[in-house]
């Protein structure tokens, strides 16, 4: 698992699965883009699918973090994105 809080460098624990690194690039990309504005940030990639997991105040945040996940990933070849950031 991976953390993120406002302002805060990623602070990294645990990943599961072989995409590692990918679920990684995501989350430094994210972070960077949105300015620590997703808290609780956690990107998993499975072999089905990305989910973006964490929270954020507006949805203009939460569409910010989704683009910064699209801008890394080649849609032809890449499982799904699901955006999972709650807005509240």
């Amino acid at each position: 698992m991976t953390t993120h809080g406002a302002g805060s460098e990623p602070r990294r624990t645990e990943h599961d699965g072989a995409d590692f690194p990918l679920a990684a690039r995501i989350e430094d990309q994210i972070v960077a883009q949105t300015c620590g504005r997703i808290r609780d940030l956690h990107v998993v990639c499975s072999q089905g699918s990305i989910i973006l997991q964490g929270r954020a105040r507006t949805y203009h945040a939460k569409q910010l973090a989704q683009e910064a996940a699209l801008d890394l990933i080649d849609l032809d070849g890449t499982p799904p994105l699901m955006n999972e950031i709650v807005v509240a």
